[in-house]
Order: C-alpha cells, then structure tokens, then sequence
C-alpha cells in the first residue's frame, strides 16, 4: 500500500512503522503540497488540511486516519460518496483532558488567579475564602473515555457525580445519569459543569440562555468538547449578567476568536486556545491505534474507532 502523512512525525515514529510494515510506501509531505495525491490508498492527517479538492484528487484512496478526535472538518459528502473509510484517535485525549478539567476546578476552589494577582501586588492576602472540591456536585455532559476520565479524576476528590448522554444509560463511575433533554433539571445541581460533547446538528446551541440562567450563580462551566455547543452571545449575556461564577473555555464557536471580541476582556472567563488535548504523548497514544488500524484494513476487518460520517462520531 502506499501511505500519505499530512502531518509532522518524528523519525523514531517513521522507523517504526517502516520496519514493521516494509512491504508499504510511505510518503511524508507536509508543506499542503501533495504529489503523491493520486497514488495512495491512506492519507493521514489532522484533518483540516483534507480539502474535497484533495479528496477529489486522491483517486485510490480508501482510508482516512485521523489523528485527532473530532472529524467536523472532514469534507464529509465526497468522503461518503467515494466510500472511503474514517477512523480517529478517540479515547487518546482523555487523560490530558481530565488532568485539564480538573487543574481549574482545583485552581478555581483555591482561588489560584487571586493569589497570583496579590504576589505581583506584594499583597499579604491570607483571608481570602478558600473551598473544597470534596462534597461539589461535578455534572459532565458526555460520558465516553473523556467524560468517564474527568470523572474518575473528581472520583479522587470525592465530589459527587453526575452523567449526562443520549439516552440517560447508567455509565461508571458516575452516581446518576441524565439524558440530554434534561439538560435544565441537571443546570441547578451542578457546582461544575463540564461539557466534552461532540460537534454534531443535535450539540449547536444546545446550551441555551436559560440553561445558565437554571445554574447557581456561584457553578462553574467548562467547555473541553466542541465550541459550536454555546453561542457567542450566550456566552457574552451569560458573563455579563454574572449569571454564573466562571467559564473555563478551551473551545469556541469561533476559533481563533476575534481580538475585538468582548469574551477577551471579561473577569469571569477563562479562554484556552484548544489546547486541552495536547501532550507530549500525543503521537506514541495515535500510532497504537495507527498500526493497529494498518493491519485491521489490510485484513478487511473493523476499523478501531471507524466513524460513522451520518452521525459525525
């Protein structure tokens, strides 16, 4: 087979699979300049640099390997049409995604933002109120291997835990479930709440105004899934009339966001530039389930973590 890699990899990567599977041609080009387009039968890539131009050009190609999560950026209609198949690396981000989830729910009750303002003041600020996690309500809206791992991690915490997903199922380590239509009678019981949800039709704008306006004035919002899920003048009304304590927001309906964008500015957000996922394990987490998937396509079998395009995951 003959293999195309959009993305940068490091030589021990290369090596690796070169020496397991020698029989294969692999072509490493990554300046958005694709010769080898009409030869291969795999592209890998990140995803955005997968246009249905190229697509379209890429006359053999069977297979998508995504190293990332979501697929909201794939040209989806040509991808159908030529049936080729997509798998993702879903289920990699979950550890780096707990840990980031769990670092501002911790510098949120420790109040790490003050104490760092009153250090470069030289302000001796000691009686500032400092809270617990343990005994907080935690609410994580998606329960796949992101959602369950923020849990367990709050699990360690002894927060109480709760579950929202498609149909309300029963998923550990969570001690209730909710289905998403029940999004508002969850909105007054969470302390933090953090959504891990997919892009899909059924996620835009899912949090609606009067979401927030259901919370506690003093919970806490964290978006780690998809920014299509609040829109930007929810997001704005929301901090504005204080409606809750704080947002944490790696992701946004638009990304980068403007620099005249009044979310910038505003005391009660917190904006990450979609680096929740990120780690220095990365890549070696991707190839476990790159090299697997060589071998599941060449055998004809299932895909791991092959997407279903209708649905978008």
């Amino acid at each position: 087979m003959k293999i195309l890699f959009t993305l940068n990899i490091p030589d021990h990567l290369k090596k690796l699979q070169e020496e397991q599977f020698p029989e294969d041609t692999f072509y490493y080009e990554t300046n958005g300049h694709f010769a080898s387009l009409q030869k291969v039968d795999i592209i890998v890539t990140y995803g955005s640099n997968l246009t249905e131009e190229v697509v379209e050009q890429a006359t053999n190609l069977k297979f998508i390997m995504v190293f990332s999560a979501g697929v909201d950026s794939l040209p989806r209609k040509i991808i159908q049409e030529k049936n080729i198949k997509v798998a993702n690396v879903r289920g990699i981000h979950a550890i780096p995604m707990g840990e980031y989830a769990l670092s501002f729910m911790l510098a949120h009750v420790k109040k790490a933002s003050f104490f760092n303002e009153m250090q470069k003041n030289k302000r001796w600020e000691s009686e500032e109120p400092i809270m617990e996690l343990a005994g907080k309500t935690l609410a994580v809206a998606g329960t796949g291997a992101i959602g369950s791992k923020v849990a367990e991690f709050a699990q360690a915490f002894d927060m109480n835990l709760i579950g929202v997903n498609t149909t309300g199922h029963a998923v550990k380590p969570f001690n209730e479930t909710y289905a998403i239509t029940e999004l508002e009678k969850v909105a007054p019981l969470a302390d933090f709440f953090v959504s891990v949800l997919p892009q899909t039709d059924q996620t835009t704008n899912l949090y609606q105004l009067s979401f927030f306006k259901q919370m506690k004035n003093n919970a806490v919002f964290i978006n780690i899934g998809r920014g299509n899920a609040v829109a930007l003048d929810v997001l704005e009304t929301t901090a504005k009339e204080k409606l809750i304590s704080h947002f944490y927001l790696d992701v946004l309906p638009e990304e980068p966001l403007p620099k005249e964008n009044y979310l910038w500015q505003a005391s009660n957000i917190t904006i990450t530039p979609h680096v929740s996922g990120h780690s220095d394990k990365y890549l070696e987490r991707s190839f476990d389930i790159w090299l697997e998937n060589i071998i599941r396509f060449k055998e004809n079998t299932k895909l791991r973590n092959e997407i279903d395009l209708d649905k978008g995951y």
